[in-house]
């Protein structure tokens, strides 16, 4: 760049006329660069598959030209729009909205139903810990960040970190209080045709199992379950996206994979979307779970035939042996050694995704729901062939681990398919949070 230029920007810039010297840049820029050149680089890039470097440079080319209309196509080829701008301005928007929530109390915002016992609060002397662990997700999720479908999803994802270092009497995710215990209330209200059918002593209130008939939230489905699970399901739509606009859903005739299928509201919810051509895949290892996920399957009669359970747990390699705890819980993790299992262990054999569709027991997958607590990227890793060749609709719970915002949308995009990805909360805390992934055609 010539010195004379530089100077007179930074003249410029110094005066206040910010837009001036921006300007005075660009055009230097564009006067000594060829910017198609700059193009055709980040298309090559990308084919020999660093699509994380061509978007970079893409996007820096935008700043230079905003008006260069290869760029722009390029971007929206790699599912790479860059109006979330890029690392840096998330940055600081992450930072305007910590400071933002700072200012405020949401007495509100506490989730008796939740917690029953008592919401509990962060410590606030370890605010800065948390504000640090929370920034470094955000620096690690570019893949996420440059590939988010709408601006609801990125100030979903600067509020849900917010969240998570300064509690929810400072953030509010996206439900409103009222309106969702209205809503879980009413189900109960209405729903409930039998209430404490399992013996679960221990347990609040809010928390016993009973049967609900679902015709009263539009769903003609009976279920045993618990409250606010089935909200999540069935009112708040966890594992579908609310804006309309995006197709991050399952669709009728999809095959659609329930992986972590717990006491099988979701397959309940699958099955009845997916319709008579659709068929539902789920996926519970917890024999205690099991048996009530087919349970609610013989009380649905008319779509149980569209539902086929596995036992076995998806993962990254098949026929290891793993152990997990049965029980009559959500949140059970596998393990590799029996002695790392509390209580009574069960001896399991992993499967993946890409075997059983190689071995033809999946004709193909469309849409596929990932929950297994914390043990989602290896279930991912398990279905790499089968996202490159079928490039299903995702739905991916984001809440387990810190890391999961970065990691999971990572490997999609290091398997060389673009999506475009969307954000949603379907209670009042950062649980049952979900990353949708909707493949750029």
């Amino acid at each position: 760049m010539p010195a004379s230029a530089h100077a007179e920007a930074v003249d410029l810039f110094a005066a206040g006329r910010t837009d001036d010297a921006i300007a005075l840049l660009r055009g230097t820029i564009r006067d000594t660069i060829d910017l198609d050149v700059l193009n055709d680089l980040a298309v090559m890039l990308a084919g020999a598959g660093d699509s994380a470097a061509a978007r970079e440079l893409l996007v820096a080319l935008r700043h230079v030209d905003p008006e260069h209309s290869g760029a722009t196509e390029n971007l929206a080829e790699l599912g790479a729009d860059s109006a979330g701008g890029s690392m840096a301005d998330a940055r600081t928007r992450f930072f305007q909205v910590v400071a933002d929530a700072q200012q405020v109390r949401l007495p509100d915002n506490l989730d008796v139903l939740f917690h029953p016992a008592g919401h509990p609060l962060p410590d606030p002397a370890q605010a800065g810990e948390r504000l640090a662990l929370q920034l470094s997700v955000l620096e690690r999720s570019g893949a996420l960040w440059r590939g988010l479908g709408d601006e609801n999803s990125r100030e979903l994802l600067l509020r849900y970190l917010a969240y998570r270092a300064l509690g929810p009497v400072h953030v509010r995710l996206e439900l409103e209080p009222e309106t969702y215990r209205r809503s879980v209330v009413g189900l109960v209200m209405q729903g409930q045709v039998q209430a404490n059918v399992l013996n679960s002593r221990g347990m609040p209130l809010e928390w016993q199992m009973s049967v609900y008939d679902l015709s009263s939230v539009g769903y003609p489905l009976q279920a045993i379950g618990q409250p606010l699970p089935l909200a999540s399901t069935f009112l708040f739509s966890q594992y579908a996206y609310r804006d309309t606009a995006a197709p991050a859903r399952p669709l009728p005739g999809d095959v659609a994979l329930d992986v972590g299928g717990c006491w099988g509201e979701t397959a309940l919810w699958l099955a009845h979307v997916v319709g008579p051509e659709g068929r539902v895949h789920s996926f519970e290892p917890t024999p205690s779970n099991r048996k009530l996920l087919a349970k609610n399957i013989e009380l649905n009669p008319v779509i149980a035939g569209r539902i086929r359970v596995w036992d076995a747990p998806l993962a990254a390699t098949a026929g290891e042996t793993v152990f997990i705890r049965d029980g009559l819980a959500a949140g059970a993790t596998v393990r590799d050694e029996a002695e790392q299992v509390e209580g009574e262990a069960c001896e399991l054999h992993t499967e993946t995704v890409d075997a059983l569709v190689q071995r033809g027991e999946l004709p193909r997958v469309d849409f596929l729901k990932v929950d297994v607590e914390g043990a989602d990227l290896g279930v991912l890793e398990g279905a790499a062939e089968t996202i490159r060749s079928c490039r299903p609709r995702l739905a991916l719970a984001a809440y387990h681990r810190p890391e999961d915002l970065a990691t999971l949308p990572g490997f999609v995009e290091s398997l060389g398919v673009p999506y475009r990805w969307y954000m949603q909360c379907s209670t009042m805390t950062d649980v049952d949070t979900v990353l949708f992934g909707v493949p750029v055609e």
